[in-house]
């Protein structure tokens, strides 16, 4: 049995050689370039408006940071990270117009309605507790006359970060030792990664404001959340 997992954990679920992931590559790309599109859609930003990217990663694949990188102002982008300042070389290499900022999104740095909107993509379910996740988004309300937030659905087969099937739906206690064979054992951590269903997301947003949620499919399945705020 321990053979038979490392053999699936090297050649299929390795990131980023791993079979899994070179055939699902392109599945998120398709999947954040239809988000990008719906961003654009909905949200019609201008030249003249601020955007505020709460979450952004070091990662320099095309589809990591996709607002940096297909937005056509990205010198009216501020992007926080809450990770270590010594990964990021290549992202401000890499969008040298956008300003990089090093902040905690549960208390962000900034008066009310500083920025036109504000874009979270599948950083909601990183930030914790179910209290923890409601000061995130109260916090990206505040400081935004409008918000673009999106997270992955619990309900979908597979959850987008491990690619396993079903195992997000097993007790933490069977989920830990299943993501331990596959070397994925940060994501039984719901400090790390706590999925939410529809209602969940939706009950994460102060009550006076008004939220439109938008749906995106994969093979017909809702895949991903994605909350339009209007204030």
């Amino acid at each position: 049995m321990k053979k038979v997992c490392l053999f699936l954990r090297e050649k299929l679920w390795n990131w980023p050689d791993g079979l899994i992931w070179k055939v699902t590559e392109k599945l998120v790309l398709k999947s954040r370039r239809e988000k990008f599109g719906m961003f654009m859609h909905i949200m019609r930003p201008t030249f003249r408006d601020t955007i505020l990217d709460v979450g952004v990663t070091p990662g320099s694949y095309e589809w990591a940071n996709f607002l940096e990188n297909w937005y056509p102002f990205p010198e009216r982008i501020t992007a926080l990270t809450i990770e270590g300042q010594e990964k990021f070389y290549n992202f401000q290499k890499n969008f040298p117009k956008v300003t990089l900022i090093f902040g905690n999104g549960k208390k962000l740095n900034f008066l009310d309605n500083s920025f036109d909107i504000v874009f979270s993509n599948a950083v909601v379910e990183h930030t914790g507790s179910r209290e923890e996740q409601r000061q995130f988004i109260h916090e990206i309300v505040r400081v935004g006359k409008r918000a673009f937030i999106t997270t992955p659905n619990y309900w979908f087969p597979a959850d987008s970060h491990t690619l396993i099937p079903f195992a997000h739906y097993l007790p933490l206690k069977f989920r830990f030792w299943i993501y331990k064979k596959f070397g994925k054992e940060s994501h039984a951590d719901l400090n790390y990664l706590n999925l939410l269903t529809t209602n969940a997301f939706l009950g994460l947003f102060p009550k006076q404001v008004k939220v439109n949620l938008y749906k995106q499919r994969c093979f017909g399945m809702l895949s991903n959340l994605i909350a339009v705020v209007e204030k």
